[in-house]
């Protein structure tokens, strides 16, 4: 058996393992297998160089140190290398075993990628173009007739012969091969990073860990935790199936993660990942909770349900059974009929006296849009000179619903029996809740939500590609962003959530993806601190890594609660500028550098935003009617055919009255799980807290008709 059968064997296998679409490189250095292929011959045959050898070869050696680690994972799971099934070939059998001995049992270190300018400027195996579909690895033979000074040095060869030298080669799809602009380490050390914090996800995190998290998540003891339970679900999965496997969990790794979005792969960093390593560690369960809201919401961390025990829950059943409570918590939505002349009395007309709620008349209103730079320079009038002195003359009032609205959507709830004994700190069985859920969500925004990405910046700039209609864009595209004073945050800047690094002025990349692999690619830069950010221009834009078959993006700005859109269709080759936002004395404006892709306004709770719509009812909070003044006063400005279409709490654990708050961990679970599904008789619309500055649009009749901007 010669070496040509040998090689020939080889590139059977290589053909093999391609099978697996995916190659690695073990960890044991060329240099090593050179040393086991050279002691693996019993015979060492002299060849021109007495200090030499038939099989010391410069281009086989060369061959062994570059490509002789190459493995694939199949199927099975098992490792095997370019020697593995290479039998009956002679005295190169020994050499065949030894090595792909020396080979599978170590560990994957990285991926297989080959560089197209080291094989067309550098390794010269062959003359090669970029459209060529594989390509040779190493110099399959050569040919040389030797002088007759170097027969006279060498004495086994003669100057009448042409000698045919027959070496390692192999040939590999050009999928393996490194086009971009990009260096083949970055590469490296994307699926290396992927791999590694995926293994030690496995080996630190037990499957209890996570079914403990979904438990918590299930229960609303994690704000925002129902973002994060695909990727909980996805973990217990795997987790699974690691626990199942006795050998090569290192190579499980690799194969996993090779396709796997960073999101899963990485999910020992993300901040669900944190809280599963947390507990993993011995944190106590609460502290964790804690932890983890804090995180996500500081504002609002201790609105989450915390876990409870069985023995919580039975004292809290037990006080509400014998309390007469039950009737209480069954809970429904207010109507317009529900609120009663005599029950709500708000209005001050300034003689000290106490008016009637104000009720308005079936006005038809237009459904034109407007800009909210129209009303610049309108009157403005504090909310207290509103309610005072302008409301009592008012036939109709409609309110200007702007896109910032959204997190001003407030829901009025009362008891199913008007009878029910009380549960609140003031004596009605009113109460209300704030939703910030929009009717029409923004694809990149849940898309960076669920990826773990902030979307409730300051100023928020979101990039989205191979979407539904481009799902074969495979490019590598990254959002970009210069502040002021010149600091770039982008992938290769230290302002990257996996760094835990926010540039000066509070902005970071926090969403960074290098391979859809088939599905919606998102990234996400955000700034969250206002107050940190200076004066000047924030330039954004989208830079293309690699283009592999760049068929566009689509990309979003949002700053004050405006959307801004913009769709890109062509190839994207190089830097794309989509926007400067100037911010100037404390206030942002847009300069749009590509043309916005739809209108601005949005859907709120079933209504367009950019428009006037009518208000049916103006009150205040349930806690300031009557003799009531307990805690902050809001002012509710509830609109025409407003509704919202997602269940919501019927009531808040920080409102009910001291006998009944003493239960708030279990109560506050019980106002998750009884969340009230959306109806068609609702009280919805506007709401403003009063300890908040804030303002509202609002087109009167009356006495004169008159445009009026509301100060809060």
């Amino acid at each position: 058996m010669n070496f040509k059968d040998f090689n020939k064997k080889i590139q059977e296998q290589f053909s093999r393992m391609q099978q697996t679409g995916m190659l690695f490189r073990a960890n044991v250095s060329g240099q090593d297998l050179w040393e086991v292929y050279l002691n693996s011959f019993k015979t060492k045959l002299k060849f021109r160089d007495p200090e030499s050898s038939e099989h010391d070869c410069n281009n086989c050696r060369n061959f062994i140190k570059r490509y002789g680690n190459i493995v694939a994972i199949m199927p099975n799971g098992e490792i095997e290398s370019l020697f593995s099934n290479v039998t009956e070939i002679g005295e190169y059998s020994t050499s065949a075993l030894l090595l792909d001995a020396s080979i599978k049992n170590e560990r994957i270190k990285d991926i297989f990628l080959e560089d197209y300018k080291m094989l067309n400027e550098k390794l010269n195996y062959e003359s090669c173009k970029k459209n060529q579909e594989t390509y040779k690895l190493g110099i399959a033979s050569n040919f040389k007739k030797y002088t007759a000074e170097e027969v006279a040095t060498f004495g086994v060869v003669n100057a009448e012969t042409v000698y045919e030298f027959n070496h390692f080669s192999i040939d590999i799809p050009n999928k393996y091969v490194n086009f971009t602009m990009k260096s083949i380490e970055a590469i490296m050390a994307g699926y290396r990073d992927k791999a590694n914090v995926f293994e030690r996800a496995m080996e630190e995190i037990p499957v209890e860990t996570l079914m403990l998290v979904k438990d918590l998540i299930n229960q609303n003891s994690l704000l925002d935790g129902g973002a994060h339970l695909p990727a909980i679900d996805k973990m217990i999965e795997y987790k699974n199936l690691y626990n199942k496997i006795e050998v090569n969990l290192n190579a499980f790794c690799w194969a996993t993660t090779y396709n796997l979005h960073e999101g899963i792969a990485k999910f020992r960093n993300t901040l669900i990942g944190v809280l599963c390593v947390e507990l993993a560690e011995g944190t106590e369960l609460n502290k964790a909770c804690e932890n983890w809201n804090k995180r996500v919401d500081p504002a609002n961390y201790m609105k989450a349900v915390a876990p409870i025990t069985n023995k919580q829950k039975e004292e809290a059943q037990k006080f509400v059974e014998e309390n007469g409570y039950v009737e209480s918590f069954s809970r429904r939505f207010a109507i317009l009929d529900d609120i009663k002349v005599d029950e709500i009395k708000h209005i001050n007309n300034g003689d000290g006296k106490i008016e009637n709620v104000s009720i308005f008349d079936d006005v038809k209103t237009k459904s034109t849009r407007h800009k909210r730079n129209e009303f610049e320079g309108v009157e403005e009038v504090s909310i207290e000179k509103f309610m005072k002195d302008i409301l009592p003359s008012c036939t109709s009032v409609e309110a200007y619903l702007d896109n910032g609205h959204k997190n001003n959507m407030v829901t009025m709830t009362t008891s199913e029996d008007k009878k029910a004994k009380q549960i609140f700190k003031w004596d009605n069985p009113y109460s209300w809740t704030y939703n910030g859920n929009l009717a029409g969500k923004s694809l990149i925004k849940e898309a960076v939500k669920s990826e773990g990405g902030i979307v409730d910046g300051v100023l928020n700039f979101r990039l989205a590609w191979n979407d539904g209609k481009n799902s074969n864009d495979g490019s590598d595209l990254d959002a970009w962003a210069v502040e002021p004073n010149g600091t770039r945050i982008g992938y290769s800047t230290p302002y990257r959530k996996n760094k835990r690094n926010r540039s000066q002025m509070s902005g970071q990349l926090d969403v960074d993806n290098t391979n859809p692999g088939g599905k919606l690619a998102v990234e996400n830069i955000t700034w969250i601190d206002k107050s940190a950010m200076q004066d000047g221009v924030y330039k954004l834009w989208v830079n293309q890594y690699s283009e592999r078959n760049s068929q566009g993006f689509k990309a979003e700005i949002e700053f004050n609660g405006e959307l801004y859109t913009y769709s890109y269709d062509g190839m994207v080759t190089w830097h794309v500028k989509v926007a400067e936002i100037t911010l100037k004395n404390g206030e942002f404006s847009i300069k749009h550098l590509l043309p916005l892709s739809s209108s601005t306004s949005q859907d709120i709770y079933g209504l367009t935003t950019k428009q006037f719509h009518k208000v049916n009812l103006v009150c205040l909070s349930p806690n300031h009617w009557g003799e009531n003044n307990v805690g902050n006063k809001h002012y509710f400005f509830m609109l025409d055919k407003c509704k919202t279409d997602k269940a919501i709490r019927s009531f808040h654990s920080e409102n009910l009255k001291t006998e009944v708050s003493k239960h708030r961990k279990v109560l506050e679970i019980l106002g998750a799980v009884s969340m009230l599904e959306p109806t068609a008789k609702q009280l919805t619309g506007l709401g403003y807290n009063a300890t908040i500055k804030d303002n509202v649009i609002l087109k009167l009749k009356g006495n004169f008709k008159r445009t009026i901007k509301v100060i809060f």
